[in-house]
């Protein structure tokens, strides 16, 4: 006999279609989720004059939801070629392949974020940015300042980790920030959410961030 759970799903953007990739686990899989306890993730997002809302999207507070997207190239900023993202109430993960963001000159192979019963990570797998190979499991927080030419100074935070208002963390495997003339705009790829949606009295970032000091000129 074949069960089935109800799941709740909430998504952005109207792409469709794409490469699906299954879920880690580190936990036992029977452990029952933490009353409150909500995951979500999405592939990509841009902020800026040309924005790009979270594609694919998904959220759950019951079963494992999945959903995936063959390519996002909508907007000059940013090109992918397979995203794929899933959910559970305790754990999610989002995975985008073959990202080029060519002004920064930004390619990597794959890019992954996972938060996993509040605890999260990045992997960046052979990602590099005007030709210098970034760390493939870099810290939270980690900074890299970029010269971008004809555009001027930005940065790069790779393994990005936020504890939300609510208590949950957020994961966000790459954010790149392009001092773009009359605004700024702000690409993210790969991002997980993950953890118990309890109000916290005192919400903040975990941790603090790692800089490095790094200046990588770029041509574009």
């Amino acid at each position: 006999m074949r069960h089935t759970h109800a799941a709740r799903i909430a998504t952005a953007g109207l792409l469709a279609a794409g490469l699906a990739t299954g879920l880690t686990a580190t936990t036992p899989a029977l452990a029952a989720p933490a009353q409150g306890a909500e995951g979500s993730a999405y592939g990509l997002k841009v902020d800026g004059p040309v924005s790009v809302p979270p594609v694919p999207a998904v959220s759950s507070t019951t079963g494992t939801v999945r959903r995936n997207l063959l390519r996002e190239n909508h907007t000059k900023l940013i090109d992918a070629s397979a995203l794929n993202v899933s959910a559970a109430p305790a754990r999610a993960r989002s995975t985008v392949a073959k990202a080029a963001v060519p002004a920064a000159e930004l390619l990597a192979e794959a890019v992954t974020a996972k938060c996993r019963d509040g605890q999260g990570s990045a992997h960046l797998a052979r990602a590099v940015i005007a030709g210098k190979r970034l760390d493939a499991s870099p810290p939270p927080n980690t900074t890299i300042p970029v010269d971008v030419e004809g555009l001027g100074r930005t940065s790069l935070t790779l393994n990005k980790q936020q504890r939300m208002a609510d208590g949950r963390l957020a994961v966000t495997a790459v954010e790149l920030r392009l001092p773009l003339p009359g605004k700024p705009a702000t690409v993210r790829i790969a991002s997980a959410t993950c953890g118990d949606s309890a109000p916290m009295e005192r919400p903040k970032e975990a941790p603090a961030p790692t800089p490095v000091e790094h200046n990588l000129p770029v041509t574009g």
